[in-house]
Formats: structure tokens, C-alpha cells, sequence
């Protein structure tokens, strides 16, 4: 089951994932969280199953045109696939890792750096390509063209 994130949770995720691509530790430990919030551990690795599976969904050609029987049929495709069973496992292990670390901050930044490896798994994109990427993220999720 995918833990729905609010738009201010997938905006913070992002700049985590900024932050540690640019190696920018002042500015992860300004988004450690708070009060209220959830810790930065469990965020990025809810952020990185959302992610992920959105980049599992497009590589095997599901959108919103996609009927219901093609859907089935994709989805089915996609459980049956080593790779995308190793990406379940991926994100399994980041929400097993996520549990145990609490709020610790070298913890967040592994999981950062795993999903950050995944992305570019996918995608072939380097550092610079990965922040081009999280940039468009987060305008997509700011409703920015």
C-alpha cells in the first residue's frame, strides 16, 4: 500500500533530495522536520515508492488514456518483472530502514542517496540531470508549466 504524501510533504522530499544531491548538509538539517511533521526518514522513503512506482507506471506505458483491460493487463506485466519486483523490494527496504532510524539524519540521507541511485537506474540522468528532474517534480507539484 502507497502512503499518500500532502503537497508540502513531496515539496520537502524534494528539497532533501536536493539538498543531498548538491551535498548541501546545512540545508537537510534544516529540513529534518518538526513538531508535526513526519520524520525526514519515513518522508523519503514514501516519496521514493511514490516515485518510483510512477517511473514503473510510465516504463511500461500506463497513463490516464490507458482502458481498463490494457491497465490489467500492464499491471500484471509489471508484477511479473524482475526489475520491477527488485523496485518493490527497493522500497520495502527504505520503509524498513525508515522505521528503525526515527528522526536520524544520516539515516535520511541514505535513503536519499538510494532513491536518488534508483532515478538515475531509470533514467541514466547524472547529478546534474537528477536536480533538472527534481526541479520539474516539484513544479508539477507547485502546478508550474
Amino acid at each position: 500500500m502507497e502512503i499518500q504524501l500532502t503537497d508540502d510533504e513531496h515539496l520537502r522530499a524534494l528539497a532533501a533530495l536536493e539538498a543531498v544531491a548538491g551535498k548541501d548538509d546545512d540545508a537537510l538539517a534544516v529540513l529534518a522536520g518538526g513538531a508535526g511533521e513526519r520524520p525526514l526518514p519515513a518522508l523519503l522513503a514514501a516519496y521514493g515508492q511514490h516515485t518510483l512506482h510512477r517511473i514503473l507506471i510510465s516504463a511500461f506505458g500506463i497513463d490516464a488514456t490507458t482502458d481498463y483491460d490494457e491497465n490489467g493487463r500492464l499491471l500484471s506485466e509489471i508484477n511479473s518483472d524482475p526489475m520491477a519486483r527488485i523496485v518493490f523490494l527497493l522500497t520495502d527496504a527504505l520503509h524498513n530502514q525508515a522505521a528503525l532510524a526515527g528522526d536520524d539524519p544520516a539515516t535520511a540521507k541514505r535513503i536519499a542517496r538510494s532513491i536518488l541511485l534508483a532515478i538515475h537506474a531509470f533514467t541514466d540522468a547524472d547529478n546534474n540531470d537528477a536536480l533538472t528532474l527534481l526541479r520539474a517534480l516539484r513544479n508539477e507539484v507547485l502546478g508550474v508549466g
